[in-house]
């Protein structure tokens, strides 16, 4: 008897029920592409928001009396490789640079040696790891071209324009004449440096294989309350929960292992501003899927009132004869599953294109579909014509029989 009466009244209502399954295959839709985008905003945003420069620097430990002395430290340039094939997030490092910064006496001018487009190999990878501060700084400008050879070294732009430095010009560091290739434009302090190629550097101060400290950009997972709590006072579990979650501070504690004699900790302002900047995204997020699962119920809800008036003497027909509330609640709730699970299919589908729109509009880049969604759309589409349904029903559930019936006579 209930299919019946639900073909019967999809059947009188074919214009009411499509527009009602196109509202909840379009709030559905905007639901399930949102959803998308949380499950992969994390490491989107984190990677766009790598424009900010590198999150981690690691430096040589220096405690002690060589602290009290002043003595200068060097980290070693063999470990470097290790960062991209040791350590357990070596595929969330999508740049490092190691930096060697040095002052050459004779002329008062600090030298900075440092990687750009580095093809760094990594054991393991039949592609070398291209690297260097083109990823790590990627503000980083060169008029001109970046050293080719170990004759040539870039000047900074306000070292250039202290001392009238041009490309094409001549400058001699420790007894060398190098060629200015091109001026360097930072916004930092390598402004007032000259700035070339690490190896060059390294052969001539004499510090072969040592770097100052190394800069890393690595995406991350956002900063909880958890994140900040002081590893030292963790219990066990809660120690490896920390050290295998992607925050930046697992991070750096995993590349602080890694590099001998260092300390490795996180750029705070930069780590700070991208958590702050993903938590307010996923609010916006879950503010945004709450109003459109809102508006397509408040349009299920509106069609099937206008539905339930005009099927006032049906339903008071039937509770007449002897339905009860739950069968008559029954039909209607069966009526807002039926549009539920056909809005939810339609809706998947409909998601499936929206989701690639929006991935390549915010990040050029698809978003990564998930089958999962496809149940999840189809319950969220259910629970919004259920939703939808929860006036109508009691609207129906108020009619009496009596009443409606002799106003029809």
């Amino acid at each position: 008897m209930l299919l019946i009466l639900l073909k019967q009244s999809l059947m009188n209502q074919k214009r009411s029920m499509a527009v009602m399954i196109v509202s909840v295959a379009v709030g559905t839709a905007l639901a399930a592409s949102l959803l998308t985008l949380s499950l992969d905003i994390s490491a989107k945003v984190s990677k766009e928001l790598r424009s900010f420069g590198a999150n981690i620097i690691v430096r040589p430990n220096v405690s002690g009396l060589a602290g009290l002395a002043g003595q200068q430290r060097y980290l070693r340039e063999e470990d470097i490789v290790k960062a991209k094939a040791v350590i357990f997030w070596r595929h969330n490092i999508i740049g490092i640079s190691p930096v060697l910064e040095v002052k050459d006496e004779a002329s008062g001018i600090s030298v900075l040696g440092t990687w750009y487009g580095h093809l760094l190999p990594v054991p393991g990878e039949e592609q070398p790891f291209v690297t260097g501060m083109d990823t790590v700084m990627p503000w980083w400008t060169v008029d001109g071209n970046w050293p080719r050879n170990d004759s040539e070294i870039l000047a900074g732009g306000a070292l250039a324009a202290e001392r009238g430095i041009h490309s094409g010009d001549q400058v001699t560091i420790q007894g060398r004449i190098l060629r200015i290739s091109g001026i360097v434009h930072t916004g930092g302090k390598e402004e007032g440096m000259l700035v070339g190629n690490l190896a060059l550097v390294q052969t001539l101060f004499a510090l072969n294989g040592r770097v100052s400290q190394v800069l890393v950009s690595a995406l991350t997972t956002p900063m909880d309350d958890f994140a900040y709590k002081d590893p030292k006072t963790m219990t066990k579990r809660e120690y490896e929960k920390w050290y295998c979650t992607g925050y930046v501070t697992s991070i750096a504690k995993q590349l602080e292992e890694t590099f001998a004699g260092s300390t490795a900790g996180p750029v705070w302002p930069v780590a700070e501003s991208e958590g702050q900047v993903l938590a307010r995204l996923k609010l916006l997020i879950v503010l945004l899927v709450a109003l459109s699962l809102l508006a397509a119920s408040l349009s299920v809800s509106t069609m099937m009132i206008v539905s339930v008036l005009r099927r006032t003497d049906e339903v008071a027909l039937m509770k007449a004869i002897g339905a009860g509330s739950a069968s008559t609640a029954a039909i209607f709730l069966a009526e807002a599953a039926l549009i539920g699970v056909a809005g939810g299919l339609a809706g998947y589908v409909l998601s499936l294109s929206l989701t690639d729109y929006i991935g390549r509009a915010a990040f050029g880049a698809a978003l990564e579909q998930k089958l999962v969604l496809l149940p999840v759309c189809t319950l969220i589409a259910v629970c919004i014509a259920m939703l939808g349904m929860l006036l109508p029903v009691r609207r129906a559930l108020m009619i009496k029989p009596a009443v409606a019936l002799k106003g029809a006579l």
